[in-house]
């Protein structure tokens, strides 16, 4: 079983739009001092937000990070001691507008089409209707199942906690391209907020891989 964090970042006021992925970036390798935490991830990405001019896309949200392994304890950072704790949380607060445990998401993921990460991923966050139960809403995603032509992965992670109070989450869509053309191309073709989502609660984004871990996977 692969366990996910996903989480759906925004950067410090003091960070502008230019400087955010080299400082976002700077953070991972901050980040890599600590072995308890890339001991117990299998793969990463940044995926940094495109500039892209179509409806429906967030312009509130800077990028997604991602992180895939065997264990969910070696995602949520069981192992720090309080001493790495407070130098974490001090440099997040150097690069995001919150500490990550606000917007963090650990899940189970569900593969529908089997294949490598790309250079560009659609992202959607999915907030279930509020006539629907957190079951109902699972129900009715396991039925719907579109997968663009182009997509060279898709995968559908389950958040294993209740959602959070900032940030109330009930799916996350992955999708991967080959490239960011294909990427928007997809969202361009008419990819909606299906019919057991609440649309005004959703975040759909289009990104562009600024950092992966480690560098030679595909």
């Amino acid at each position: 079983m692969t366990y996910k964090l996903v989480y759906l970042a925004r950067r410090a006021a003091t960070v502008t739009r230019e400087d955010w992925p080299r400082t976002w970036r700077s953070h991972a390798v901050f980040a890599s001092q600590f072995p308890v935490l890339e001991a117990k991830i299998d793969w990463m990405r940044y995926c940094n937000r495109a500039e892209v001019a179509l409806p429906d896309l967030s312009q509130a949200h800077d990028g997604v990070a991602v992180a895939a392994g065997e264990m969910l304890e070696g995602l949520t950072g069981a192992g720090f001691s309080d001493e790495d704790r407070a130098l974490i949380d001090q440099d997040e607060l150097r690069v995001f507008d919150m500490l990550t445990p606000n917007f963090t998401y650990y899940c189970q993921e569900d593969v529908l089409r089997e294949g490598p990460l790309g250079e560009a991923a659609v992202w959607r966050f999915l907030k279930r209707r509020p006539d629907l139960t957190r079951a109902e809403f699972a129900a009715q995603w396991d039925e719907h199942r579109p997968t663009p032509p182009t997509a060279t992965r898709y995968v559908r992670n389950h958040p294993v906690h209740e959602p959070l109070p900032l940030f109330p989450f009930d799916g996350i869509g992955e999708c991967w391209f080959a490239s960011l053309e294909d990427a928007v191309a997809s969202v361009s073709a008419g990819a909606r907020t299906p019919a057991f989502a609440d649309p005004d609660g959703c975040v759909t984004l289009v990104t562009t891989v600024c950092h992966r871990w480690p560098k030679g996977r595909s």
